[in-house]
């Protein structure tokens, strides 16, 4: 649950899979303007530091667990007040999630618009 928190269950969902060798989604969605800040940077800095985070449990359950680096941030639209998907700004996001990623070697997930 953006911004920075990871409830309970999700806690349990992380160690549980780790414990068992499943590989793990690691997901954010941040919304800029929403539940982060509105400009891109910031929300990348959020959407960051919560999938860092998740891994953080994963690889302190089992050192080498199997996990990949997760998004479905995106922009919100503040006219309509709903998510933003397929917009430019998704796509730039997506982008930088794919290259965060890579900068940790990890494999990626971007939900698309």
């Amino acid at each position: 649950v953006s911004p920075l928190k990871l409830v309970k269950d999700t806690c349990e969902v992380i160690m549980g899979a780790a414990r068992h060798g499943i590989g793990v989604n690691i997901l954010s969605m941040a919304m800029a303007g929403g539940s982060s800040p509105v400009t891109l940077a910031g929300t990348l800095v959020i959407h960051n530091a919560e999938i860092l985070s998740g891994i953080l449990l994963n690889q302190l359950t089992i050192k080498g667990g199997p996990v990949i680096y997760g998004s479905s941030t995106t922009a919100m639209d503040l006219r309509m007040a709903s998510a933003s998907v397929g917009s430019p700004e998704c796509a730039m996001i997506s982008a930088a999630v794919a290259r965060l990623a890579r900068y940790y070697a990890l494999p990626s997930f971007v939900a698309g618009g």
